[in-house]
C-alpha cells in the first residue's frame, strides 16, 4: 500500500508538473528570435496570411517557420482543448513576436485581420473610384464596376431608385448604351452611387463585397437626407434625381457653407424652367474635369449637356459626399439667386438678375487678369 501510495503521489506530482509546464508554455511569452537569423534583431510584429481553408496544423507550421512558435504540439493541443481547432479566420494578421500561444490563437481566430485604408475623395466618378479601391484591395476594377452596376440596376427595376420602375430603368439603360457607343465616356449605372469617405476594409476583401458596401453606404446616406419637405417634394424628384443634383453641387462647390446656396440656384432654375447650364456636366462628358471649357464644348450633343437640355441630366456625374446630398435635398430656402460665378478665391458671388451676374463676371475677369499680371511681374 505504501508503494502504491508513493506511485500515485509521484504520478500526481508529475501531472502537476506537466500541467504547470503546459500552462506556462500556453500563456508565457513566445520566442524572440527567427530561425537561422539569431544575429539579426527580432521584429516586434510579424505578418502572416491565413488563406481560406488553411488547417490548424498548417498554421502551426507557418508560425514555427516565422519564429513565433517553438512547441507546435502544445499549440495544437491547446486549440483543441479550447474548442478552436477549426476556428481559423482567413486574412492577413499582424502578430506580436513575443505573443503567447494563447494570444496567437486568439488573434488568428478573431477575424481581426489587417485593415486596408481606402480614401475616396468626394466628386470622383465611378471609374476613378474603381481604380482607387481595386488598387488598394487587389481585385479587378471591371469586376467591381460590374457588381456595382448590377446592384443599382436591380434597385431601379424594383422602383426604388427611379420613378416609373421597370419601364424607366429600361429607358435609362438604353440611354447609357447609346451614350457609350457615341462617346468615349462610358456612362454607368453605379455612377454617383459609390460613397466617398475614408473606409477600412479587411485585407483580402473581394470586389463584390467592396461594391456592396460602398453602394449600400451611399443609399443609406441618400435615404437619411430625404426626410421632411425639401427638393424632392417641391419638384417631385426621385432618389436618382436628388443624387444627380447633389453630384453637380459637389462638382461646383468648394466650401460647405455654399453648397445649400448652389443647390438653391439650380432648384430655382428648375422651378423657372431654365436650363441648368452647369459646366461640370459638360466637363464630365468630355473627361475635362478641372480643365478649361470652350464655347464649342458647350455644343456637344448629349442628354447630359445641361446647356442644350432643360432639367436635370439623366444621372449623376460623380459621387457626392454627405454635405452635397444634404444640400441637394434641402437647399437654402431663402436664396432667390439665379446665377453664381467664382469670386476668384474659394467661393462664389450669387446674383438674382442677369445684370448683377454680368457685373460679377466682369469683376472676376478683372481680378483674374490682375492676378495674372502680378504673377508675370
Amino acid at each position: 500500500m505504501k508503494r502504491w501510495a508513493a506511485v500515485v503521489g509521484a504520478a500526481f506530482l508529475l501531472g502537476l508538473v506537466i500541467v504547470w509546464w503546459g500552462w506556462r508554455l500556453w500563456t508565457g511569452p513566445g520566442p524572440l528570435f527567427l530561425p537561422d537569423r539569431e544575429s539579426l534583431p527580432a521584429p516586434s510584429v510579424v505578418q502572416m496570411r491565413i488563406p481560406p481553408g488553411m488547417t490548424l496544423a498548417a498554421a502551426a507550421d507557418s508560425l514555427a517557420s516565422r519564429g513565433l512558435l517553438e512547441h507546435p504540439a502544445v499549440f495544437l493541443a491547446g486549440a483543441r482543448l479550447t474548442g478552436k481547432g477549426r476556428a481559423l479566420r482567413a486574412g492577413l494578421y499582424e502578430l506580436p513576436a513575443s505573443a503567447s500561444l494563447r494570444d496567437l490563437l486568439q488573434v488568428l481566430t478573431s477575424g481581426a485581420a489587417v485593415q486596408v485604408k481606402v480614401t475616396i475623395p468626394e466628386g470622383l466618378d465611378a471609374e476613378e473610384i474603381a481604380g482607387l479601391v481595386s488598387g488598394a484591395l487587389g481585385f479587378s476594377p471591371d469586376d467591381f464596376l460590374a457588381t456595382a452596376d448590377s446592384l443599382v440596376m436591380t434597385a431601379a427595376l424594383q422602383g426604388w431608385l427611379l420613378k416609373g420602375g421597370e419601364f424607366a430603368a429600361e429607358q435609362y439603360d438604353s440611354l447609357l448604351s447609346t451614350e457609350s457607343a457615341r462617346r468615349p465616356r462610358r456612362f454607368r449605372w453605379c455612377e454617383g452611387h459609390l460613397a466617398p469617405d475614408t473606409f477600412h476594409f479587411a485585407e483580402g476583401t473581394d470586389a463584390a463585397t467592396a461594391a456592396l458596401f460602398l453602394v449600400s453606404t451611399q443609399w443609406a446616406r441618400l435615404d437619411s437626407v430625404m426626410t421632411g419637405s425639401g427638393t424632392a417634394t417641391v419638384l417631385d424628384l426621385s432618389r436618382q434625381d436628388i443624387l444627380t443634383l447633389a453630384s453637380i453641387v459637389e462638382a461646383e462647390a468648394r466650401r460647405d457653407d455654399e453648397r445649400p446656396l448652389i443647390a438653391a440656384v439650380y432648384v430655382n432654375r428648375l422651378l423657372q424652367g431654365w436650363r441648368l447650364e452647369a459646366d461640370p456636366t459638360v466637363a464630365f462628358i468630355l473627361r475635362k474635369k478641372g480643365k478649361r471649357l470652350f464655347y464649342r464644348d458647350l455644343e456637344i450633343s448629349s442628354p447630359f449637356n445641361t446647356y442644350r437640355n432643360r432639367g436635370l441630366p439623366p444621372g449623376p456625374i460623380g459621387s457626392p459626399g454627405r454635405a452635397a446630398l444634404q444640400a441637394a435635398a434641402h437647399p437654402d430656402s431663402l436664396c432667390r439667386a439665379m446665377f453664381f460665378v467664382s469670386d476668384g478665391q474659394d467661393g462664389h458671388v450669387f446674383s438674382r438678375t442677369a445684370q448683377e451676374h454680368q457685373a460679377a463676371v466682369q469683376e472676376f475677369r478683372r481680378t483674374r487678369g490682375a492676378d495674372r499680371l502680378n504673377q508675370n511681374d
